[in-house]
């Protein structure tokens, strides 16, 4: 080891505590050496006798190896006397005569020693009297072999005699080596144990050393440690001021906006209202909610988001006075707590100023953006008297105003009061009956070729009966469900009983046809559409080749990649794909040729308008000629009348489905009505 100049010279002339290695303590040379030297021999003498302990116990599981070999042989050569005296001893003479060798050699090697075996001579040793005892053990047992190995050098078969006295012997020979084995070891782990011992003493003596050298040479060092401690100590007590501080902030404002958070908020509007009590004042709230910031989000990215967001704040907080509150309790949704009015509407006119402002283009990333609020109104005394009754108002406000069509206002009236407690009942009313499955089930809407006069398949059509408002209109609880997460598992189950429907229709006669079930976007968007189709149509034991899913436009453009790779895999199961209200939505050649899709629908609005509207014929033709130019079938939804049908069979569509068929109709008459068509249709074309 190298030591430093400046080491041997003791301390320099600077006494500067930030000069570590001038700043050592004098001391004389050879103590210094000796502590090295002293450490020095402590680690080689440590590495000596963890060397010998090893070796040791190495030595210990070779002799307690080779002496319990030494009875598994003798046990061996019992076992072969006796197999010898059966007359089997031909096979086995030389494994015999070996066996005995071997343990005769082995046995020399526990009184002589062998290196190659790793064995130790145990003569004139504690183990020494065992030894001889098992000596005298090993003359019986080997004399014993020998009429044995002679009966069987002859070819004979010893007698049983013989191989009982082999027997007894090995026995003997195999305890007595058990002894010798057992006294070797007890003396050898005393040994062991006095290795260890001064392995540990070696141990504590070298650390022990290095521990005061390190006290001694490094104590300046130390100091410096210790004074370093106490001002970094004083730091972390600054920050953690800080910290509780930052921590004492965010527990009340809003870290993006600045704005105060939910929790102070709900103190200041309880302290409103507390207020307002006592002077009999009003009190009003709003909540507001920005228009579409969740697709500016994630068309232009959380930056600008939040960049939306601050500039958002800063025009609310603009537009209210200094003694009102503004508050951003999380997302896009922020509140105003108004104080000090005698009139709700009062209220409206400050609205109607945030409003103006919120719709005026932002200045974001580069680029204007223009996004406007929804807000809704209520006020203390007159719509609740807590801070709960009053949040929820302006709540149930908010999203009638953009039910109204966003960019304005509603305050919370009785009637809105009314209309969102109904809508709270079916809500929970359809969540039950999807967990229990009661009250909802589907009627059924034949599709007909008009050419062929056959049925060809039945549109699911879902209905439910409330137990307290009765049938409730499809449309009010689909577009319920579709506000909510309830769509998904409301289309499974549709899908689920559609596929056992059918499955017991084949099973009852019905001639091959498709059902047809409508899929939500939620459900496409989900992500596991294929699997819940494979789901459903496995617990059914439905074919695939009898099950189409309808889809609207909007469905298939959200993500037209996946939307291409989920419809392949539905293809190449057997299941086929309509488009459903085709040409209401965003029709684009691009998305028919891109995607494997069997059937156009054409929406009733144009069948309804087709034989008043030039427009309509318009849009019927060119549909159904895209359909033949893709060699798609096509089908006219909405038929009502013969008049239509003509108007149709001149555009070259047979397939339709309306009233003129027949109206929804339950699953118990489907066999019914196809029987009645098929039998009806032969008669007209008998008739003729």
């Amino acid at each position: 080891m190298r030591i430093p100049g400046s080491w041997l010279r003791g301390r320099t002339a600077s006494n500067s505590d930030d000069a570590f290695p001038a700043r050592l303590p004098e001391r004389p040379v050879g103590r210094y050496v000796l502590a090295l030297v002293l450490i020095g021999m402590l680690a080689v003498l440590s590495i000596f006798v963890t060397h010998q302990t090893f070796s040791m116990k190495a030595r210990d599981a070779t002799v307690l190896e080779y002496g319990l070999r030494q009875g598994y042989l003798a046990a061996r050569v019992a076992e072969l006397s006796n197999l010898a005296v059966a007359g089997l001893s031909q096979p086995l003479s030389s494994e015999f005569a070996e066996s005995v060798e071997e343990i005769s050699l082995v046995h020399g090697a526990f009184v002589e020693g062998d290196p190659e075996l790793d064995i130790p001579a145990m003569s004139n040793t504690d183990t020494e009297s065992f030894l001889i005892e098992a000596g005298a053990s090993l003359d019986a047992f080997v004399s014993a072999t020998d009429r044995v190995q002679r009966a069987i050098d002859v070819g004979g078969m010893p007698p049983s005699a013989a191989a009982d006295v082999v027997e007894g012997a090995s026995a003997d020979y195999g305890l007595a080596m058990q002894r010798v084995v057992a006294s070797y070891l007890r003396t050898s782990g005393e040994r062991v144990a006095t290795l260890e011992q001064t392995e540990y003493f070696l141990l504590v003596a070298t650390l022990a050393l290095l521990v005061f050298e390190g006290l001694f040479l490094f104590r300046p060092a130390v100091r410096k440690l210790q004074r370093s401690w106490t001002e970094s100590s004083e730091v972390h007590r600054s920050e953690r001021e800080l910290d509780q501080q930052r921590l004492n902030y965010l527990a009340r404002y809003d870290s993006l906006t600045g704005l105060i958070n939910r929790t102070l908020f709900t103190d200041r509007l309880e302290s409103a209202v507390a207020r307002a009590r006592r002077d009999g004042s009003v009190v009003a709230l709003m909540f507001l909610d920005l228009d579409g910031f969740k697709e500016v989000n994630d068309r232009l990215g959380h930056a600008v988001g939040d960049a939306l967001l601050r500039q958002a704040a800063e025009r609310i907080v603009g537009s209210v006075r200094e003694s009102d509150t503004v508050a951003r309790l999380g997302g896009d949704e922020f509140t105003v707590i108004l104080e000090g009015g005698q009139r709700v509407e009062d209220a409206g006119q400050v609205a109607t100023k945030i409003l103006r402002r919120l719709a005026t283009p932002y200045r974001v990333g580069g680029e204007d953006i223009v996004i406007t609020s929804s807000m809704g109104i209520a006020a203390y005394p007159l719509d609740g008297e807590t801070t709960e009754e009053l949040l929820k108002g302006a709540d149930i406000a908010m999203y009638s105003a953009k039910d109204a069509g966003r960019n304005t206002y509603e305050f919370y009236t009785s009637a809105l009061r009314e209309r969102t407690s109904q809508r709270l009942t079916l809500l929970d009313g359809l969540r039950k009956a999807i967990d229990a499955d009661e009250g909802l089930y589907l009627h059924y809407q034949p599709k007909v070729d008009t050419e062929r006069k056959m049925v060809i398949g039945v549109e699911a059509l879902l209905r439910w009966d409330h137990p307290e408002f009765g049938k409730v209109p499809t449309e009010t609880f689909i577009r319920l469900a579709e506000e909510t997460d309830l769509i998904v598992p409301l289309g499974q189950w549709v899908l689920d009983q559609a596929c056992l429907e059918m499955r017991s229709w084949l099973d009852n006669g019905l001639p091959p046809m498709r059902m047809s079930v409508n899929l939500s976007s939620r459900q496409f968007r989900a992500g596991n559409l294929v699997e819940t189709v494979v789901a459903s149509l496995a617990a059914a034991r439905l074919n695939p080749r009898f099950l189409d899913v309808e889809l609207t436009e909007g469905t298939l453009l959200t993500d037209l990649e996946e939307t291409r790779r989920a419809l392949e895999r539905l293809r190449d199961l057997g299941v086929t794909v309509s488009i459903d209200d085709f040409g209401t939505g965003y029709s684009s050649l691009g998305y028919l040729t891109q995607l494997p899709i069997d059937t156009l629908k054409i929406d009733r609005s144009f069948i309804a308008d087709g034989l008043t509207s030039r427009d309509g014929i318009a849009v019927s033709s060119a549909i159904i000629g895209l359909a033949r130019t893709l060699r798609l079938d096509v089908i006219a939804e909405g038929v009502e009348n013969e008049e239509q049908l003509r108007f149709l069979h001149e555009l070259g569509c047979d397939r339709i489905q309306g009233f003129l068929i027949s109206r929804p109709i339950a699953g118990d008459k489907i066999l019914e009505f196809v029987s009645d068509y098929a039998r009806e249709s032969s008669q007209a074309v008998g008739s003729r």
